[in-house]
């Protein structure tokens, strides 16, 4: 850092207007106004409706002019009456909040006689592209804008750095490093125009450019090396590095910025190789930090590309409604279904083709029979998982029956598992799948009824639906089983079973349903085994007309396999699922083996790199907002779409299977009003010190203005004429009398 250098820009950026004086016509709600509310009212009466007071909105002009204002008559208005008030009871903030001071509370009495007109907040306004000031002696569009505003508050640029000051803090700008001897001389030797333009494109030119640049904005990203303290498993990423190298390489590319971006967010959705480098670019939403909770870490995600590229603190209405800004929970959970239907990918894909080499032979030889190892082993636990299932469908029927309470999924693992074996992932499946049975299901249907059967009276009432179902099946006979294409309106084993139970609460009929799906499954397993034996070397074929086919293959018993073998079933899970399920030691076992998979990437010689991408599933479950936070309490359903202050009414949905490669086109919009304005602010803070927007990562109202808004305007209509060149923005920047302006204060412009 350059103290006075850092210094002299701050008094060429942050001229603070004066004090009013009186009412003034001239005050701008948006400069003046908004900053009050937002600091002193906005948390009880903006825009979060959980925590709103006296249904008041001071943010919204129609709500706040219904209730609190009477455009032009400040004393006739009840928020200036309870601002001044002395009355404890009517004092406005209660309490012991900070008071308005008398400068503030002039503020709002001017502002309200001149008749209390609201405006957008500044950044949410469409990028302007504003003509520079017509000012003598500035060298370039940008020393316009800024000696326009020193001219008029008596100020003046400093004097020109001296040309070893120049070069020093050229490259300590681009590169991070000192310049050499030799760079330094050819330098001072130089007297062409063009001898610092010559600097700046040499610099921007060397690969120490893109490290320097790629560094910055790997802070941006949370780029780690490790997965954190709140993880569980394995503390480094084994191909953080390939994100990493992307960075540096897009940089000294000049890849254009919404390019750059649009990769970070969705190279697997930009129909590239299988194989391509672009994909490592994936490591922006795959190298932060990994929680307990897969919400925390979607929730990290949201952040850092919300914050990061458009300067909005979304996170920020996980719970509620944002208190400041106009971003409801419902955007939040909209962002959060675009990120939530992706997932890592079980084996990474290859960054780039490796080059072939006895060592990558080695390498993928070691690699097939450790995977080899591991899937056999999982299959065959996984098959064992879904066997075993099949065995406890009363086992959850009955937790159902008990009244157990929902679970979050999210949080559940296997520590979490309880001793009698009830496995948390399976009781939900469990409860949501018996919910939406239908009433006439012929083999669940008697549960639906009997679930709203009273306590006091549930043996009567079982007793006559059975006498009902039985009726409505006819006569069955004991022979049923044989029946070839037909079954019985109900199933008659489960009337049976039933029956035999002589239930008197609901529990019963869930072990009744328990005994009878494991006398099924022993039935289907012992048809499987005969069926392989028969298929043997002389052995003899059991006909086709023998009661044990007729019963395997009966419609009703086909009924009852269905919901234990059917692809929507509960004990039917994908192997991903049924894995997370198994006991803790073959658990650690399979953990041991992925172990060494893990270790084999990160050590082997001849391991390529694999980029962290990932993998959207196009088909997901419904996405909804989670009252308060809570993934138990759902609020109503959302789309993944993007933010309703920068979209069209419409909010039109995300296409399914492309989520995030929509939300990175909403954000590279050259009508998204943020992302030129973060980027080329950001830029600007990296060489003064200080943004133009002090408050780089918060363009909401809780942030500052911006201290020269027509220049950030400016520059950021240039970046997108300059087709998004980052470097070309570098060029403007310290092409200018602004930044070449020496280190040493005026006493003049001091005083």
């Amino acid at each position: 850092m350059r103290p006075s250098f850092l210094a002299a820009t701050i008094a060429v950026c942050w001229y603070v207007n004066p004090p009013i004086a009186g009412f003034s016509a001239d005050i701008s709600y948006v400069r003046q106004v908004q900053p009050i509310l937002a600091e002193h009212c906005l948390a009880c009466h903006g825009n979060d409706a959980e925590h709103r007071e006296a249904d008041l909105r001071l943010d919204d002009e129609a709500s706040a002019k219904a209730h609190a204002i009477v455009a032009g008559a400040p004393d006739r208005s009840p928020l200036i009456e309870r601002i001044t008030s002395t009355d404890p009871d009517l004092r406005m903030p209660p309490g012991t909040a900070p008071r308005l001071t008398a400068s503030e509370i002039q503020v709002l009495q001017a502002w309200i006689a001149s008749g209390a007109n609201y405006e957008r907040h500044w950044s949410f306004e469409p990028i302007a592209d504003p003509a520079p000031p017509a000012e003598a002696g500035a060298a370039s569009d940008i020393d316009r804008f800024i000696v326009a505003k020193l001219s008029a508050n008596n100020l003046s640029l400093s004097a020109p750095a001296t040309k070893q000051q120049l070069i020093r803090r050229a490259t300590f700008d681009l590169t991070g490093l000192p310049p050499t001897w030799e760079e330094v001389t050819a330098f001072i030797n130089d007297d062409s125009p063009q001898a610092f333009a010559k600097v700046v494109d040499r610099l921007l030119e060397s690969p120490a450019y893109g490290e320097r640049w790629g560094r910055h904005w790997l802070d941006i990203a949370r780029y780690a090396d490790t997965l954190g303290g709140a993880a569980i498993g394995f503390t480094r990423f084994p191909f953080s590095y390939t994100y990493r190298d992307y960075v540096l390489q897009a940089f000294n590319d000049d890849l254009p910025y919404d390019q750059f971006v649009t990769e970070q967010l969705a190279a697997d959705q930009l129909d590239l190789p299988a194989n391509a480098k672009q994909l490592a670019a994936l490591g922006f939403l795959t190298v932060g930090m990994q929680f307990r909770s897969p919400h925390d870490t979607l929730d990290d995600q949201i952040d850092v590309i919300t914050r990061g590229l458009m300067g909005l603190t979304v996170s920020c209405a996980r719970c509620h409604d944002h208190k400041f800004d106009a971003i409801p929970t419902s955007d939040y959970y909209a962002i959060y279904a675009t990120l939530a239907s992706s997932h890592e990918p079980e084996v990474l894909p290859l960054a780039g083709e490796p080059s072939p080499s006895p060592e990558l032979t080695a390498y993928e030889a070691q690699l097939n029979d450790l995977q080899t190892a591991y899937t056999d082993m999982a299959r065959d636990q996984n098959e064992v998982m879904r066997a075993r299932l099949r065995m406890q469908v009363g086992l959850y029927m009955s937790e159902i029956a008990k009244g157990i309470r929902e679970i979050d999924l999210s949080t559940t693992n296997i520590f979490s598992y309880r001793t009698d074996d009830v496995r948390p992932p399976v009781l939900e499946q469990w409860r949501r799948y018996l919910i939406k049975m239908p009433v006439d299901d012929p083999v669940f249907g008697p549960w639906v009824k009997l679930r709203e059967a009273s306590e006091e009276q549930f043996a009567e009432q079982c007793t006559a639906l059975l006498a009902t179902l039985k009726s409505e099946n006819g006569e069955v006979t004991t022979d049923w089983h044989r029946v070839a294409s037909t079954a019985p309106r109900w199933n008659p084993r489960v009337i049976e079973a039933i029956e035999r139970k002589q239930p008197t609460s609901l529990l019963d009929v869930a072990d009744a349903y328990g005994e009878l799906f494991i006398e099924v499954q022993r039935e289907w397993l012992t048809a499987q085994l005969e069926a392989a034996l028969e298929a043997a070397p002389n052995a003899k074929p059991i006909p086709d007309e023998d009661a044990r086919h007729l019963i395997v293959n009966s419609p009703v018993n086909r009924q009852l396999r269905r919901h234990l073998y059917g692809p929507d079933t509960p004990t039917n899970m994908d192997d991903d699922a049924a894995a997370k399920l198994l006991n803790r030691p073959i658990h650690d076992n399979l953990a041991g083996r992925k172990g060494a998979i893990h270790n084999l990437n990160l050590n082997a010689p001849g391991s390529p790199p694999r980029a962290m991408a990932l993998r959207e599933q196009a088909d997901t479950d419904p996405f909804y907002v989670f009252n308060r936070g809570n993934p138990i309490d759902r609020g109503p359903r959302v789309e993944a779409r993007f933010l309703t202050a920068l979209t069209p009414a419409s909010h039109t949905p995300f296409e399914p299977g492309k989520r995030r490669l929509s939300l990175a086109r909403a954000i590279v919009n050259p009508d998204n009003p943020l992302t030129r304005r973060v980027i080329v602010n950001w830029v600007w803070q990296r060489h003064f010190g200080q943004g133009l927007v002090r408050t780089p990562d918060d363009f909401g109202t809780r942030g500052e203005r911006p201290t020269h808004p027509e220049l950030l305007d400016y520059l950021a209509s240039r970046l997108l004429e300059d087709n998004w060149s980052l470097k070309a923005l570098h060029r403007r920047i310290m092409l200018t009398n602004v930044y070449q302006q020496g280190a040493v204060e005026s006493p003049r412009d001091r005083e």
